[in-house]
């Protein structure tokens, strides 16, 4: 079943209303600064992510934790202890190589604060938003809607582990949204912009909401 009007329309006033805190880490001040608006956030992490990798991968765990402001101190905190210019080094070596890793490869450096999908997803969403979209616990709500790619995630209590298996899920979700995009609004929006829809629905106390639109799509 096909999505009904009002459905399309609910998904699109959703990824327009799309709320998560723009807050970013500015390293050169040492202070919190709140970009303008999404697009000037993914600009700013995207070139950090390529230039200077260790910021970058600092700020996708301190936007990624900016709704537990608590667990945020300490898991920033704890990346920029262990992370070493080895470390970066393998990063930026895999950048070189792929336009886009794997989950898997990702999650095979050891970057700390990097094990499971939700903030792996999180790089790949910074560095390509058209194509990549974010997978994480709250997004992992939509699995009980059979037929459709998050059907097969394997989840635990706390995490959605980097597994061959759960990367599959993965694609096939950030191929999803696409079609979403491509199938309701002629492409307008990228397989980010669709999953922030569902994620502010889910957030916004709509989950029956996004489970049926994830069901008829």
């Amino acid at each position: 079943m096909p999505l009904t009007s009002s459905q399309v329309i609910d998904l699109e006033n959703a990824i327009k209303s799309y709320s998560f805190p723009l807050d970013y880490y500015c390293f050169s001040h040492r202070t919190i600064k709140t970009a303008p608006n999404i697009s000037t956030l993914e600009t700013i992490i995207c070139t950090q992510l390529k230039t200077t990798p260790s910021n970058g991968l600092a700020n996708v765990i301190f936007w990624g934790h900016s709704g537990s402001i608590g667990i945020r101190k300490i898991r920033f905190a704890r990346f920029n202890t262990l992370i070493n210019p080895v470390l970066t080094s393998k990063f930026s070596h895999l950048l070189t190589t792929n336009t886009a890793p794997s989950i898997v490869a990702i999650k095979n450096l050891g970057l700390p604060e990097y094990s499971g999908i939700s903030f792996i997803s999180k790089i790949l969403m910074f560095l390509d938003p058209k194509n990549y979209s974010v997978l994480d616990l709250q997004l992992s709500k939509l699995h009980t809607v059979r037929g459709r790619a998050l059907s097969l995630l394997k989840i635990n209590t706390t995490q959605i582990p980097s597994t061959k298996s759960n990367e599959s899920v993965y694609n096939k979700w950030r191929q999803e949204c696409l079609y979403i995009s491509n199938t309701y609004y002629t492409g307008i929006y990228r397989a980010a912009d669709v999953e922030r829809g569902l994620f502010q629905l889910i957030r916004s106390g709509n989950l029956a909401t996004a489970i049926q639109i994830y069901t008829n799509f």
